[in-house]
């Protein structure tokens, strides 16, 4: 079931990258068409959250008044609930729901950035050494055939594309693949300099860029080039500039506050906090597929809640949303 569902969202995201050739676009496109898929969802979380803030002073109070009394608190918690017509976990079950797609959308962007970075390394070392691809399909295909390497092609490649003196994983391929085949592979590698790469990117047409990213599949980060390899902050063949992360942290942090009602507890509070901490964590991270697709999901999310807010002020959650 699981993999089932990340491989429907991998053919959903890739069959739209075939149509505009972009992988940051299609993201974007992607992650709208999700948001708009799970929009009922999310008024119903907005209208059952809307009320259980509105119904808290009264809650207080009964705690208050019965703190003594449990079984009469909860007995008047729960009359307060129905007079009101108010599930309890109405705002928790949509949200839960959630989740689910969004470590599928994860691991998705996984296996598509695993994928695509294994096709990008192979025809950049290709494209900066005519003669070494015989070498390196074999190298590829005893990697492939081994069952002691544990890590795939795109991992391996990706590892030595940042530390080619990587002693502990080249000796682990010199037993499945060869001295010989590692060591050209290896030293094929360390002669692939930035320009080489960002004239590879040039020449190939290739719709890993997106905005003032050159590599996708490679986090936003000035310290870190095209390849994927650490470098000075700002240094030759940078790959982006932690916008992505600056605006995962804002955006979290300006949909956590238009998403939180007055009257709303510490709980929440303390996730207006903790969310924007976070955001600016995965994104600087990951890669920036991955980024994007947070930041244009939280961007959905707030212009949406602008317009739930407008329609429904404080006070007013509409007909539906005072249903359970």
């Amino acid at each position: 079931m699981w993999s089932a569902l990340v491989s429907f969202l991998q053919s959903i995201i890739t069959g739209i990258d075939s149509v505009v050739g972009n992988y940051g676009v299609s993201i974007v496109l992607f992650t709208i068409l999700t948001r708009l898929a799970l929009l009922p969802l999310d008024l119903r979380a907005k209208a059952s959250t809307r009320k259980m803030a509105e119904l808290n002073p009264e809650l207080q109070k009964i705690n208050e008044k019965y703190k003594n009394d449990p079984e009469k608190r909860n007995k008047k918690t729960m009359e307060l609930y129905q007079k009101h017509q108010v599930n309890p976990m109405g705002g928790c079950l949509p949200m839960l729901l959630q989740l689910p797609l969004m470590f599928a959308m994860f691991a998705a962007l996984r296996a598509i950035a695993s994928a695509q970075l294994e096709v990008f390394y192979v025809n950049l070392i290709n494209f900066t050494n005519r003669d070494i691809a015989p070498i390196l399909q074999e190298f590829i295909e005893s990697v492939h055939s081994s069952s002691a390497i544990k890590q795939n092609v795109s991992d391996i490649l990706t590892s030595l594309f940042s530390n080619p003196n990587n002693e502990r994983l080249i000796n682990q391929l010199s037993e499945v693949a060869g001295n010989a085949n590692t060591a050209a592979i290896v030293e094929a590698i360390k002669n692939i300099s930035t320009a080489q790469a960002l004239e590879f990117l040039k020449t190939s047409g290739s719709s890993l860029g997106f905005l003032w990213i050159k590599n996708v599949w490679i986090a936003d980060s000035p310290m870190r080039d095209i390849i994927g390899r650490a470098i000075p902050f700002m240094g030759s063949g940078w790959n982006g500039l932690f916008i992505l992360s600056a605006l995962a942290g804002i955006t979290s942090y300006l949909y956590m506050k238009l998403s939180t009602p007055a009257g709303g507890n510490q709980q929440t509070s303390s996730m207006s906090a903790v969310m924007p901490i976070m955001s600016v964590w995965f994104t600087s991270m990951y890669t920036s597929a991955f980024s994007i697709y947070w930041v244009t999901s939280n961007i959905f999310q707030i212009v949406q809640q602008l317009i739930y807010n407008r329609i429904y002020p404080e006070g007013k959650t509409g007909k539906e949303g005072a249903k359970k």
